[in-house]
């Protein structure tokens, strides 16, 4: 049966652009690799194209929350990656990638992660998704892509940033719900497409009866323009409890049986403090991986690394939520 979740942008209050004197701990620099430049995405695969040719087009296709589209890769190389781009995305959706890896062995598993990814707006006003996605197994082998949409509304405009500029956002929100952030570059030029990418989002527990969450957006393009700030919200589908982590440490954890396989997950921490230290968690790697049980059957699970932030030693909760068809 169908699982429909509800993802709407509930209550929310800017509270303005972090600076550096704020004295809530921010992470250094970004997992994210180098973008590639506007002559290299030529070379990116047309993921609308991939997904119509084998009738993956989803009903998020044109906006709402759901399955946007579903195709395979191909094989690719053990520590491979591949480029693709979404073209046409509607001005309303907030993307998550998600994976159903095929082709592990009894004695290897199959591994992919989504390693970047940006939004873009081309000259012809065009709004683009890219991402890049890497095979971190070790053995040749595919996945079907699983492309989510949450819906998501416009907060705040970025104002102009310089290529390579940054800026942090935070939002005050309610608990029990998990969100994505995205973006609408704005500014292309004839030569020059407006790239932005969220390079990290995270959650902050400044006291009992709040909760905040934190996105930190980059111009990876080579012009000046800006971006409009989205947020989307998912309920909660499933929740556990973290360990309680060292200040700076990071806790891994696999969720098994992570069914449906043609669904993307989405995932919040929620971090469990008390003031006037607060506990604050990112994530910094999602994993979806194929494992061949030793009774031949097959399953998915997602890895996850959990990184406290904060200069103290604390834990939480983790919320997951499935995005499908």
């Amino acid at each position: 049966m169908r699982r429909r979740i509800r993802a709407a942008l509930l209550a929310v209050t800017t509270l303005g652009m972090v600076v550096a004197s704020v004295g809530v701990a921010q992470a250094g620099e970004s997992a994210q690799p180098p973008q590639p430049s506007q002559s290299s995405q030529s070379s990116l695969r047309d993921a609308r194209a991939a997904a119509a040719a084998s009738n993956g087009l989803g009903p998020a296709a044109k906006g709402g929350i759901g399955t946007a589209a579903a195709w395979f890769t191909g094989t690719v190389a053990a520590g491979g990656t591949q480029g693709w781009t979404w073209t046409n995305a509607p001005a309303d959706a907030a993307y998550v990638v998600g994976y159903n890896p095929a082709g592990a062995t009894t004695s290897a598993t199959c591994q992919f992660e989504t390693i970047s990814s940006r939004y873009v707006q081309l000259s012809s006003g065009e709004r683009q998704f890219q991402f890049t996605l890497k095979n971190v197994g070790s053995i040749a082998c595919g996945a079907t892509v699983q492309l989510a949409a949450v819906t998501s509304s416009s907060l705040v405009s970025t104002g102009g940033v310089n290529p390579g500029g940054t800026q942090t956002y935070l939002w005050n929100v309610p608990w029990n719900t998990i969100w994505v952030a995205g973006l609408n570059p704005n500014g292309a030029t004839s030569s020059a497409a407006c790239q932005f990418q969220v390079t990290r989002i995270w959650t902050v527990q400044p006291g009992s009866s709040l909760r905040q969450i934190w996105v930190e957006v980059k111009n990876v393009g080579t012009i000046t323009c800006q971006a409009d700030v989205r947020l989307g919200s998912t309920t909660i589908g499933s929740q556990f409890s973290m360990a309680t982590v060292s200040p700076g440490g990071t806790w891994s954890t696999t969720w098994n049986n992570a069914n449906p396989v043609s669904s993307a997950y989405v995932i919040g921490p929620s971090p469990q403090g008390s003031a006037p230290t607060y506990c604050q968690f990112e994530v910094t790697r999602v994993v979806y991986v194929q494992r061949i049980n030793g009774d031949g059957s097959s399953q998915r699970q997602l890895a996850m690394w959990f990184k406290n932030l904060s200069t103290l030693s604390c834990g939480g909760i983790a919320y997951l939520q499935t995005i499908a068809a």
